[in-house]
């Protein structure tokens, strides 16, 4: 059975959407952003498909997509100041229905959404590293200092590289000064900051 174009162009409006939507919020840092987000409505439109089509199955198609649910939460992690596994967790949803769409024999519709789904993990992934490079990298550093004045120097540093400081924060710990910078700005920049940093001999540790 082929995939109808009524069925084709809800997956194709749903993925329109879903990236227009993610790239809102990946342009303002979220951590459910373009690949996500898409993902998610891709995977949506084709459950609510198959439930149209299937609805004596209903409840059992309730059941798996509760279950993916679960495991997809399983992969979700919070780790180095931010959330990861989002994109992973959605890419298992978008997949168990297109599983689901294969064992009730709508094989062209799965074939349909896994080639978008690839697509958006591929090509939106490019797209994630341009944005990166363009400036939406975001850090956050915590650099320990023998003397306070040098916490300024490190401010004075982020400025002249132009990456932004979304909050800064600092205190004392023993005998050291610890500056904690949360940032935003060019991959490059980030980079470039690091390196000169690490290579500081009045810098006593740097971590992000």
């Amino acid at each position: 059975m082929f995939v109808s174009p009524e069925d084709f162009m809800k997956l194709a409006v749903a993925l329109l959407i879903g990236a227009l939507i993610g790239l809102e919020r990946e342009m303002h840092n979220k951590s459910a952003g373009l690949r996500t987000i898409t993902l998610i409505t891709v995977g949506a439109a084709l459950f609510t498909i198959l439930s149209l089509k299937f609805e004596q199955d209903a409840r059992i198609a309730a059941q798996i997509v509760s279950g993916v649910g679960f495991l997809g939460a399983g992969v979700i992690l919070f780790a180095e100041g931010r959330v990861k596994g989002l994109t992973t967790a959605s890419s298992i949803w978008a997949a168990a229905a297109a599983g689901m769409s294969v064992g009730m024999g709508e094989f062209m519709l799965a074939a349909a959404t896994g080639a978008m789904v690839i697509a958006v993990l591929w090509i939106f992934a490019r797209f994630d590293r341009w944005l990166d490079a363009l400036g939406r990298e975001v850090r956050t550093y915590r650099i320990s200092v023998a003397n306070v004045k040098k916490l300024d120097e490190l401010d004075a540093k982020f400025s002249k590289l132009k990456i932004h400081v979304l909050q800064k924060r600092e205190y004392k710990h023993g005998d050291r000064f610890i500056g904690e910078w949360d940032t935003r700005g060019p991959l490059a920049k980030q980079e470039l900051f690091a390196h000169q940093v690490a290579r500081n001999s009045e810098i006593l540790s740097l971590d992000y």
